[in-house]
């Protein structure tokens, strides 16, 4: 079977996509696109936050829309990384790869992110304190649930739709990035391609770089 040579990277907020997508980009030679960079221009532009759009997106789907159109548009690409929540709904032949972790650690990683990254600090979200932090985060996915949900049909955090999921909780992004190259590897040299999911085991820990 001659498989597609593209990653699709999704999974939960501050799981690590956008570093992940780098490495594995680095590893491979690939082209990296993502969809979050793109929403995040267009939000800047419009000085808009992130949780103020993810309000406004529940009935106004106008940049959701350009967003998918630019997604679908790299189902023809090849040697590609695509760091985007549906990326494996535009692009279904891709390796579809799902970043899991604690919600806990998620917040702490975006409360972090939010203070030392001004392109996400400035549309994203808010760094007023770690619990304002953990409710935005999860409003955003119930948001996102709902309103893909809605127009598609999808539940973008469900793993069942990923052929590769991982726990970035006690991992760095190069380790991740490695679990990722070595297994679409052999996604492409395979026939039949069962889904998998990749710990670490319990008491190993590597340094969190995220």
């Amino acid at each position: 079977m001659k498989r597609k040579h593209i990653i699709t990277i999704s999974g939960k907020p501050g799981s690590g996509k956008s570093s992940t997508a780098d490495k594995v980009a680095e590893l491979l030679g690939y082209t990296r696109h993502s969809s979050g960079d793109m929403v995040r221009k267009i939000l800047a532009k419009k000085h808009m936050s992130l949780e103020e759009y993810n309000s406004k997106a529940e009935t106004d789907h106008d940049l959701d829309a350009k967003v998918d159109e630019q997604l679908r548009e790299l189902r023809d690409g090849k040697d590609i990384i695509v760091d985007s929540r549906l990326g494996f709904y535009w692009i279904p032949e891709s390796f579809k790869v799902y970043l899991d972790l604690d919600l806990d650690i998620a917040t702490a990683r975006i409360f972090k992110d939010t203070v030392s990254n001004s392109m996400r600090s400035a549309v994203g979200t808010s760094s007023g304190s770690l619990n304002d932090v953990s409710r935005q985060v999860k409003q955003r996915m119930l948001n996102e649930q709902r309103r893909f949900k809605k127009m598609y049909g999808v539940d973008p955090y469900s793993i069942n739709n990923f052929d590769l999921v991982i726990d970035t909780s006690r991992q760095n992004p190069q380790s991740v990035a490695i679990a990722v190259f070595d297994n679409y590897r052999e996604w492409l040299d395979s026939e039949v391609w069962e889904p998998r999911r990749n710990e670490v085991p319990m008491g190993y820990s590597f340094k969190n770089q995220y």
